[in-house]
């Protein structure tokens, strides 16, 4: 039985160490360009929020087009979330495309469709290292919600080639610490042989 409180201090801290890594919040504070476009991809629809966008706490797309649903910005990707529905209009380009500014921190690596409870069909996705592209013309849509996500590479590892580095969140480092404390702390009683 004693062995199996020795290693329980040393399976917490590498818990504490592992869980609490993730990617920093990527859009958080970023200004983005939001465009919808409709007809051909270089149409400008202009009955949406079209504009920059400065991403903080809230929805930062309040109108996604004519009045239908919003935009909402999350860690490393986006919601669009519509209350009612309809259907898009088929043509070569009916959607949005949200570009950063490419001398921000970020470069695309790829771009995806979590979840779709909002539009019946799939939109067809498309990125760059700038952009993101959404184009669901011809579907139907009524209330629900689409998912997006994203991966990309911080600039300076991106013209460097190599590979996203995790960042830990400040939290994660309470919890090594206290992983570290709890280790300290039975291998202290152990010495002491109160263990």
């Amino acid at each position: 039985m004693n062995k199996l409180f020795k290693w329980v201090p040393i399976a917490l801290a590498v818990w504490c160490s592992v869980t609490g890594v993730a990617n920093a919040r990527v859009f958080d504070g970023q200004t983005i360009h939001y465009q919808y476009f409709f007809h051909e991809s270089d149409t400008m629809y202009s009955h949406a929020s079209n504009g920059d966008h400065v991403i903080g706490a809230g929805v930062e797309i309040a109108n996604v087009v004519d009045g239908y649903g919003t935009l909402d910005f999350s860690d490393d990707g986006f919601v669009v979330n519509f209350d009612r529905g309809t259907s898009f209009n088929p043509a070569a380009f009916n959607g949005f495309v949200i570009s950063v500014l490419p001398s921000t921190l970020i470069d695309f690596t790829s771009f995806s469709l979590e979840s779709n409870t909002g539009v019946a069909g799939t939109p067809v996705l498309s990125f760059d290292a700038n952009h993101l592209s959404v184009n669901w013309q011809g579907l139907g849509f009524h209330g629900g919600s689409l998912h997006f996500i994203t991966t990309f590479l911080p600039h300076d590892l991106a013209t460097a080639d190599s590979a996203t580095t995790p960042v830990p969140e400040p939290d994660s480092y309470a919890m090594f610490m206290a992983g570290l404390g709890l280790m300290g702390f039975m291998a202290r009683r152990r010495k002491s042989g109160q263990f």
